[in-house]
């Protein structure tokens, strides 16, 4: 029962991550930029010298020669004609004209009449040049061209197409493709003039970057293709729109010997490329005849403009910013190489469903703390996804891995943050219990030596708080600067001072505990207390078989607090900075803690008169600079002297 309230509880915990992070908006976000990553790292499959398409511009250079936007439609009637003489399979124009043109005599003509009542006569002007529309309209007539449209869900009746060509792409009736509301034609004369039109509208996704683009859209009962499918209807008028064969994919569009599967939208992923990837021509160059010979022959030519101002932006995932005829060619492009990517409807969801079960479960194993199993499980499942997608991806087919990667990573990732914190806190209080218990052990350790000596317990709590004293003034005060001593250092310090007789376990009781004087063979073994203390450290350190910060400290302090600054101590008759510091200050707490107690040989002496023993061995016993430290901490060294005052008898003595 316990089990199973634990795992609703987990339960409970991951499904409500995953509705907070789905309704973020985050899940989409990071989708886009892992689609974004695995298309940028594939080869390019179009250059401008295997590509099927040209793009003829409306640039800068042609502006210049021909005026500023919009031209009379004589112009662009020429240009078509160019093109149309190379007979190229299908002509495309990324050009909207909704309205007839203004600048063809006739609607000049009509203009004076109907706002001054003027009946102006265009004396000897060829009459077959009064219409521009209607050139135009001839031009387009006598090719393969196509014409654009919009889409849009707004109702403007009044500017509604009322006919358009035959189209020649059926569809299955049961595709949900989306359906406009509003179709803006381009004016009649001209709209019946082409032989295709394909609405040119495209949407961005909600980062503002370009990927999808809808082939086809339904309108009043009738399929309108986009304008890169119209321009390909032109060419092989076999171009269907069919029930897939696979089971991902409800539908696909057979374009000679290629095949591209779109969801039940319609949709396809239309990866685009910069614009050197293209065949460009200027309009001034098609005019003036400078175009190459059969530059335009047999390929899909598109008509639109370039220069700033004049186009639709769309933004790349590579930030890029192209006008709205390259996005058609690349279209084009993809269709005819096969370069057509296809995401299923199902993807997202499935993948989604997916994360939610493999963060489940791998919650599960960290909440068991099961953490290299929950790892195992983490860095498999994630190199399957990327594997899965990048072979899916190959293929024609995104699977939508941001759907299961994000929240799998955001849910791995936060769970194991709590519990490396959960681990943190108890790892610290384990390692604070196993130091308090350290230390208990050392001090009893150090019981068991100072049991035998005249010396009591509290001698080593008071001179392990004189060093920690010391040490934090020195590493503090910057006229020592002690960098060494770092906290960490000094916690060292403060537990292995208690060390510093250890090897008075192995003196004989008739010379640790003699209430009078030693002669000179009682001291000299009294002495050997340091090499015995060190021999006792250094063997647990050979134990331990490696560099121990706590034990190489406890082994410098044994063996070296009885050395003197001039040279005149023992074991090794060291001088000045030779000896180490951790020996130099346990020195100083050593000798003024003893001379403040009472033993079994001597009666303590005031705090004025040890002050000033010890200070007047400056540079002789001590370290001057110790002695500048403990002159400005008189005050705290009686301080711990009174608070931790001898209270017991010295029955010991003998």
């Amino acid at each position: 029962m316990k089990k199973l309230s634990k795992f609703s509880i987990l339960f409970l915990f991951v499904l409500g991550f995953h509705l907070l992070i789905y309704i973020s908006g985050a899940i989409p976000f990071f989708d886009y930029r892992v689609f974004d990553f695995m298309t940028s790292h594939s080869p390019p499959p179009l250059t401008p010298s295997s590509g099927s398409t040209v793009i003829v511009e409306i640039d800068e250079e042609s502006l210049q020669l021909l005026g500023q936007w919009p031209w009379p439609r004589l112009i662009l009637a020429k240009t078509l004609q160019e093109i149309l003489r190379q007979q190229p399979a299908a002509v495309g124009l990324d050009i909207f004209f909704p309205e007839p043109d203004r600048t063809s005599p006739s609607q000049i003509i009509s203009f004076y009449k109907q706002l001054l009542g003027l009946n102006v006569q265009l004396q000897g002007f060829p009459a077959e040049l009064a219409d521009h529309d209607r050139i135009l309209a001839e031009i387009l007539q006598s090719g393969p061209t196509v014409l654009p449209l919009f889409a849009s869900q707004e109702s403007s009746a009044s500017k509604e197409c009322q006919s358009f060509p035959a189209q020649k792409i059926s569809l299955p009736t049961d595709i949900s493709i989306p359906e406009s509301r509003s179709l803006l034609c381009n004016t009649p004369i001209l709209q019946q003039a082409a032989q295709g039109v394909g609405y040119i509208n495209a949407s961005v996704d909600s980062d503002g970057v370009f990927r999808r683009q809808p082939l086809i859209i339904r309108y009043k009962e009738q399929i309108i293709p986009s304008l890169a499918l119209a321009m390909l209807s032109q060419v092989d008028p076999q171009i269907k729109l069919k029930h897939s064969t696979n089971w991902w994919a409800p539908l696909k569009l057979s374009f000679t010997d290629k095949t591209i599967t779109m969801n039940r939208r319609g949709e396809v992923l239309n990866l685009l490329y910069p614009k050197e990837s293209f065949v460009r021509i200027p309009v001034s160059q098609v005019l003036s005849g400078r175009a190459p010979a059969a530059l335009f022959t047999g390929k899909l030519v598109l008509i639109g403009a370039s220069a700033a101002g004049l186009y639709d932006q769309f933004v790349t995932s590579s930030g890029d910013i192209i006008p709205g005829v390259f996005v058609h060619a690349a279209l084009l492009e993809n269709i005819i190489n096969g370069q057509g990517l296809y995401q299923p409807d199902y993807a997202k969801n499935i993948a989604f469903l997916l994360s939610f079960l493999l963060s489940l479960l791998v919650v599960y194993l960290v909440f068991e703390r099961r953490y290299l199993a929950a790892w195992v499980v983490f860095l498999g499942v994630t190199l399957i996804a990327i594997v899965v997608t990048w072979i899916a991806l190959r293929r024609g087919i995104y699977i939508s891995p941001g759907f299961f990667l994000t929240p799998f990573l955001f849910m791995f990732f936060i769970f194991s943050l709590f519990f490396a914190i959960l681990h943190y806190i108890e790892r610290k209080r384990f390692l604070e219990d196993l130091g308090e218990a350290h230390s208990a052990t050392i001090d009893s350790m150090t019981m068991v030596a100072e049991s035998r000596d005249v010396e009591t317990g509290l001698h080593i709590i008071r001179t392990k708080e004189y060093v920690k004293l010391l040490a934090t003034y020195l590493k503090n005060h910057r006229h020592f600067n002690q960098k060494d001593l770092t906290p960490h250092i000094i916690e060292l310090l403060y537990r292995a001072a208690p060390l510093h007789d250890i090897g008075k376990v192995g003196i004989p009781d008739a010379i640790l505990k003699k209430p009078g004087r030693l002669n000179a063979n009682e001291i000299t073994i009294m002495q050997s207390h340091v090499e015995i203390g060190r021999t006792i450290i250094d063997n647990a350190i050979n134990n331990y078989n490696k560099t121990n910060e706590f034990l190489t400290i406890a082994s410098n302090i044994t063996y070296s607090h009885h050395e003197k600054w001039d040279g005149s101590g023992y074991p090794l008759g060291l001088n000045g900075k030779n000896i180490p510091l951790e020996g130099r200050m346990m020195a100083l707490a050593d000798v003024y803690d003893a001379l403040i107690s009472r033993r079994c040989y001597k009666d303590p002496i005031s705090f004025d008169e040890a002050e000033k023993m010890i200070i007047a061995q400056s540079n002789k016993h001590f370290d001057p600079m110790m002695i500048a430290a403990f002159i400005d901490l008189k005050n705290e060294f009686r301080q711990i002297a009174e608070t931790y005052v001898e209270t017991e008898n010295l029955s010991s003595c003998s």
